[in-house]
């Protein structure tokens, strides 16, 4: 995160994605935590063993979404100068759902992609959007980081698993907004969700869409692709069919199921995109590895992570870096406008 942040305002945003799978391929290079979730999660979505490179691209792709919230908080108009791709028919989807819906509209996404800048792109629409993340109750220093970017989409942020979320959605929502949820993991230790089958096994999706579907209100599935040099693409797809006839508990866990067949079949088309690494509660990934895979476990920890290993060589990354940032930092010139800056970085 220290690195991204100092590196995002002389990197140009075009570049950054190079910059990124370099960061990635220095943390592959060592035995982590990151790495081993990385390689089962990528091995999972891609229904084999992952390659080095697989994960390469599956840490690039989160470090490319810490660039983008980097690039957020420090200059948004820059952030958003990317090309963002959203096909006509899409905005005329949310656009009919949001005036047929009795209660806004929620947008079901997977941890794929550029999903803040989905958001603020949503956003500068004209839209009003929320988006519920995770959070601890006492942040860590990366947690704040990570929020002052997600605010900075100016989308209204909403706290996961605290009181007022319930309030805090129905207020964008009751606006006739659009709420942002990522569905593919449930983050509660505590609850114990909706399970469905993806990937060939149980997961837990969390229940909100389903409850909130079952009030009226519509839930489209959406997602954002991997940003590269030339920006990033968007797409809404048509609502989930909630069947309101069939007994509760049963009417979501069908809803939910439809939910998963999109973002299974959009994570089969962009597994290089997905970018979720770190430990989930109940962790759906492993469970699959420990009961069905027992390889990708042998492969993962023939060498145990050494996480502060693998922060010490990002930090030399850093001090390597330090200098050239600094110079380009005194130029008079302004620091984002050369197209050589890049290669003077990598």
């Amino acid at each position: 995160m220290t690195l991204v942040d100092c590196l995002a305002p002389v990197v140009p945003v075009a570049r950054q994605p190079d910059v990124a799978r370099e960061i990635a391929s220095v943390i592959a290079s060592l035995p982590s935590s990151m790495g081993n979730n990385m390689f089962l999660r990528q091995s999972i979505i891609r229904r084999g063993t992952a390659t080095h490179d697989h994960v390469i691209d599956g840490l690039a792709a989160w470090v490319t979404v810490l660039f983008d919230l980097a690039n957020l908080q420090q200059d948004r108009d820059r952030a958003m100068g990317l090309e963002a791709r959203i096909p006509d028919q899409a905005l005329d989807r949310l656009a009919r759902a949001l005036s047929k819906s009795r209660n806004g509209c929620i947008l079901a996404v997977p941890h794929i992609g550029s999903l803040e800048l989905f958001a603020a792109h949503l956003r500068d629409r004209g839209l009003n959007v929320g988006f519920v993340y995770s959070i601890g109750k006492q942040p860590t220093p990366t947690e704040r980081w990570i929020y002052a970017g997600r605010r900075a989409t100016a989308a209204t942020p909403i706290a996961f698993a605290r009181r007022n979320t319930g309030a805090e959605i129905s207020r964008v929502l009751q606006n006739n907004g659009v709420v942002f949820m990522v569905v593919d993991v449930y983050p509660s230790a505590k609850y114990a969700g909706i399970t469905i089958k993806t990937h060939d096994a149980d997961f837990r999706y969390p229940p909100g869409p389903a409850r909130y579907a079952r009030s009226g209100t519509l839930v489209l599935p959406g997602f954002a692709s991997r940003r590269d040099a030339a920006g990033f693409s968007m797409n809404i797809l048509d609502p989930i069919d909630y069947r309101p006839w069939m007994p509760v508990r049963n009417a979501a866990s069908d809803f939910t199921q439809k939910i998963a067949a999109r973002v299974d079949g959009f994570a089969a088309e962009q597994p290089a995109a997905y970018w979720l690494w770190h430990p989930i509660p109940n962790d759906p990934y492993l469970a699959i590895a420990q009961r069905r895979r027992p390889d990708l476990l042998t492969s993962a920890l023939a060498m145990p992570g050494d996480d502060e290993a693998a922060a010490l060589a990002v930090d030399e990354l850093r001090s390597n870096w330090t200098g050239t940032v600094d110079h380009l930092r005194r130029r008079d010139a302004p620091s984002h406008s050369s197209p050589a800056l890049a290669e003077s970085i990598v």
